[in-house]
């Protein structure tokens, strides 16, 4: 499938799904909002998924931190391969399966379906629910005042310049056509979720920000993008770290989803129910 079809299939997350599991939240025994991001991070994964049914709403049991490399980085990538990075150690804490990516594309176009295919084959084989990307590339140079917002992704891509950018775009298109939401992590990935919103906005429903790096522009990309980190550790790179750390908190709002009692669901009377809600949100406008 080529990338413009894999783009034009990619569809808008179900809006209802969304409002029913932030309604749930509301509804748990528990100041309303009181669990913030991991709230509004847990709600859009219900409509990700499809459904806000607590029963389907479960933790990721399969992830994968796609580690994006090109020519130079072979030492780097082998030191991966080999466990030697602490980002291995960290993988394992937390059930992530690193997977080194060394691409091989020279033009825009050719990284772009290499990403593409390459993350289609792996979400396939390892039947994963969700991906991390980070890169080992070092950050293209990003002369802001070249690029416009009408010009379209391929372009970007080509004035960029970064081949692993240019694959980690593929790579977002295809996990959020398959509905798979996608973990960045740093500058280089923020990039590529700013290329793949230039083929199809709804792609950015699918995008969770990991951290906010100390790299140029982490923070300003994030807001272009319209997403929020949930730490911000001061690393120096993307390579990972920050977006496989990331996964606890993306596991702890599922948790507090599925694990917590609404007033309903514990047996709280209609009137103390309504009683409380009321208090809390009086308190939350003070």
């Amino acid at each position: 499938m080529h990338i413009e079809e894999l783009a034009m299939n990619i569809q808008p997350l179900s809006k209802a799904v969304v409002e029913e599991a932030q309604q749930r939240f509301d509804n748990l025994i528990k100041p309303v909002g009181s669990l913030a991001q991991l709230e509004e991070r847990t709600s859009r994964y219900a409509g990700i998924i499809g459904s806000a049914d607590k029963k389907m709403v479960t933790v990721p049991r399969v992830r994968l931190l796609l580690l994006w490399g090109e020519a130079g980085q072979s030492g780097e990538i082998k030191a991966v391969m080999e466990g030697k990075k602490a980002l291995t150690k960290l993988a394992k804490n937390v059930r992530a399966i690193v997977i080194p990516q060394f691409i091989t594309g020279t033009t825009a176009g050719e990284l772009l379906e290499e990403g593409a295919m390459l993350t289609g084959e792996y979400i396939g084989e390892e039947k994963a629910n969700l991906i991390c990307l980070g890169s080992l590339s070092p950050l293209p140079a990003v002369k802001w005042d070249s690029f416009t917002e009408e010009e379209d992704g391929l372009l970007f891509l080509e004035k960029l310049d970064s081949p692993s950018v240019a694959a980690m775009t593929g790579a977002i298109l295809q996990a959020a056509g398959m509905r798979v939401p996608i973990l960045l992590d740093g500058v280089s990935s923020c990039l590529a979720a700013l290329a793949a919103a230039k083929f199809n906005r709804a792609v950015l429903q699918y995008c969770f920000a990991g951290q906010e790096s100390l790299e140029p522009d982490a923070g300003f990309l994030l807001q272009k993008l319209g997403l929020k980190a949930p730490l911000k550790m001061n690393l120096p790179n993307g390579e990972g770290v920050g977006a496989l750390t990331c996964l606890q908190l993306f596991d702890a709002g599922i948790k507090a989803y599925t694990e917590m009692e609404t007033f309903a669901e514990a047996g709280v009377h209609v009137e103390e129910e309504t009683y409380s809600l009321k208090v809390q949100e009086e308190r939350k406008v003070k």
